[in-house]
């Protein structure tokens, strides 16, 4: 077990219902009530106790119902790689963190944290990864340098100008329109290089095939201009995975010769998207071309992820240096990102046995650094909720380059536990991520003492880091067979003290804290304040329910259905959230306070991913449950073997 406390994310599939749309910035969300402190010694001490005797309890033996072992029908992907995400060592703030770090605080105020003081440490937040210079000078007025409003498509832009940063289109359709005037627009001043890079993966193809049959208009229309008449106009074909490919020669002015590199793709089988290497690679290797030929250079990114993580943190910044010292304009046919999260997974079922496999792709985080819990309360997320912005990098690379990022529709059939929300770009226009270089965000986080506390509850909390899943995380399948199972449930139960005692200090801070949350100016830290701290009453809530359903579940196991049909297989059990409360004596005022918190969110922030994950944590209820997992034998078609495909 980690000695580092923190959160568990959960699986339970709950759709989040639809928010009203609010097009005014909000208002102060906590004054008045939510800085009295809230009382909850009886139950913390209670907590303590059922857990204590928790792990002491004798084990149950049961009469297994079938002989057979169980498999579960939703196979996770293999996350044993720890998210490579940017940890920041904060500075100290006094204010802040004086309850969280100090040992001699009784256990009467510390809660949960008593029982386990002496093995576990207050939570430390450190990054590995930046090292960024001390004499950086950040000011709060460069946070206004984030996208302005769109212009005229067709206007004089000096070279070297920041572009309007995102553009939300409806279709393929409507940004190869404007991606064609655009082109116009720079041939009436050079002749132009349109270098396309096409993301290799499979989940392209289609992709792929739109792009195909709509760029024959595109070249049709530009060369109907007298722009874009003879070779004013060449275009190179490149894709890229894990690697990078070139499929034309050399640059071409002849449309058949563009299709026929198009058609020409490979799928890329091993699931990388090293983006910003692609992109220098296609610059450094046209280079000599565009400066002989006295070209400009246009480079249009296509691809449905945000690419590699490792890549995009390492790379981005020398992405856009190089692209400005060619003066090359960068636009990227994208999707958007997942709320302050990194991944969204695909559902691939198996043509055969009918297992379905999530399948982890890069579709974020909209933010330079994650700014949302990437916990459910029950372990990692496997959650989708949409952003309402571009990925960072891609976006950032657009503005910095005097190109556009065209957020396209995402084909979200396939993704897990989905959320869609269309929201109004004026709405969300008071909730612009910052796009500033990530070394000086790291630089402001540091001395904004809201946003340091937000950040280290965000990373404290963290279940990919390192040695931190067992304490983060709560199982979400069991056993078929009786007393593994009830092995299981014991190993979990013991693992929810210590992820109890940092929430009872992380709430207990931020309650102590309110202040800094009103005194700011940024309407998304203020979300950001918001939404986590009624999380955190929400997770604590369900902790504990876990601890005490889980226990009587022990004590009288509710059998599978027997009426069920044959061909419905019990597996095992699973882990849900529910409505109802099994220790609501206990529970009840956090269950309540949660509900006046993420209701206010959801007020306070309609029409935005605040209210649309507020709203999804109040309908999953704060209870916990143990339910029957089935599988329809009726999808099996053999045992063949087929490999599991990486997107």
């Amino acid at each position: 077990m980690s000695s580092l406390p923190s959160p568990p994310l959960s699986t339970s599939p709950q759709p989040s219902p639809v928010i009203e749309t609010h097009d005014a910035p909000p208002r102060g969300l906590l004054r008045g009530a939510a800085h009295a402190a809230y009382q909850s010694t009886a139950f913390l001490t209670s907590f303590i106790f059922h857990f204590a005797l928790v792990v002491v309890l004798a084990m149950f033996t049961f009469i297994d119902p079938l002989k057979q072992r169980p498999t579960v029908t939703v196979i996770e992907p293999d996350m044993t790689e720890d998210l490579e995400m940017f940890e920041i060592e904060l500075q100290e703030v006094e204010k802040i963190s004086t309850e969280m770090a100090d040992p001699s605080m009784p256990v009467s105020e510390m809660g949960m944290s008593g029982l386990v003081a002496a093995s576990l440490s207050a939570p430390v937040l450190q990054e590995q990864a930046i090292d960024p210079k001390e004499t950086v000078d950040v000011q709060l007025s460069d946070i206004a340098m984030i996208s302005k409003d769109t212009d005229s498509l067709i206007q004089e832009i000096p070279s070297g100008t920041v572009g309007s940063a995102q553009e939300v289109v409806s279709n393929y359709q409507e940004a190869m329109d404007q991606i064609a005037q655009e082109l116009i627009w720079m041939l009436s001043k050079n002749k132009v290089l349109v270098i396309w890079l096409f993301d290799q993966s499979e989940s392209m193809k289609d992709d792929q095939r739109k792009i195909r049959e709509r760029i024959t208009r595109v070249y049709q229309e530009i060369g109907l201009t007298e722009e874009g008449q003879g070779d004013m106009l060449t275009t190179a074909i490149t894709s890229y995975g894990q690697g990078f490919e070139m499929l034309t020669p050399a640059p071409t002015p002849v449309l058949s010769e563009i299709q026929n590199a198009i058609d020409q793709i490979q799928v890329d089988a091993s699931g990388e998207e090293m983006s910003c290497s692609a992109i220098m690679q296609a610059l450094s290797l046209h280079k000599k071309y565009a400066n002989i030929a006295d070209r400009k250079i246009a480079l249009i990114l296509v691809t449905d992820e945000s690419g590699n993580t490792a890549d995009n943190q390492t790379q981005l910044e020398n992405t856009i240096k190089t692209a400005q010292q060619m003066d090359c304009r960068l636009f990227v046919l994208g999707r958007e990102a997942m709320f302050g999260y990194p991944y969204a997974h695909y559902e691939w079922r198996h043509p055969f046995d009918g297992e379905v496999h999530l399948l982890r792709i890069d579709r974020g985080p909209e933010t330079a650094f994650v700014e949302q819990l990437q916990t459910d309360g029950y372990g990692k997320r496997w959650d989708a909720m949409t952003a309402g912005f571009g990925p960072y990098e891609q976006v950032r690379m657009a503005k910095e380059t005097g190109g556009r990022f065209f957020m396209l529709p995402g084909q979200e059939d396939k993704i897990h536990r989905v959320t869609d929300r269309k929201f109004d770009p004026e709405t969300m226009d008071y909730y612009r991520p910052d796009l500033r270089p990530r070394a000086e965000q790291v630089a402001e986080i540091k001395g904004d003492p809201l946003k340091s506390l937000v950040t280290k509850v965000v990373y404290d909390l963290n279940p990919f880091q390192e040695g931190r899943a067992d304490v983060l995380t709560i199982r979400h399948w069991y056993s078929r067979n009786p007393q593994e199972m009830a092995n299981q449930v014991r190993k979990e139960q013991s693992e929810v003290i210590p992820y109890g005692r940092y929430l009872d200090e992380a709430i207990q801070v931020m309650e102590n804290n309110v202040q800094l949350r009103d005194e700011a100016i940024s309407n998304r830290w203020k979300a950001n304040f918001d939404l986590i701290l009624g999380q955190l009453y929400a997770y604590r809530c369900r902790a504990y329910e876990y601890g005490v359903s889980s226990e009587l579940f022990l004590k009288n196991p509710t059998p599978p259905n027997p009426e069920r049909p044959e061909y419905m297989e019990f597996r095992g059990w699973e882990l849900r959230t529910r409505k109802d409360l099994v220790a609501a004596e206990k529970t009840q005022a956090d269950a309540d306070r949660a509900t006046e918190l993420l209701t206010k969110v959801t007020q306070q922030y309609a029409g935005t991913p605040w209210a649309t994950r507020a709203a999804w944590e109040v309908k999953r209820g704060f209870g916990s449950t143990l339910v029957p997992h089935y599988f329809d034998l009726r999808r099996r078609k053999s045992d063949q073997k087929v490999p599991i495909p990486k997107l």
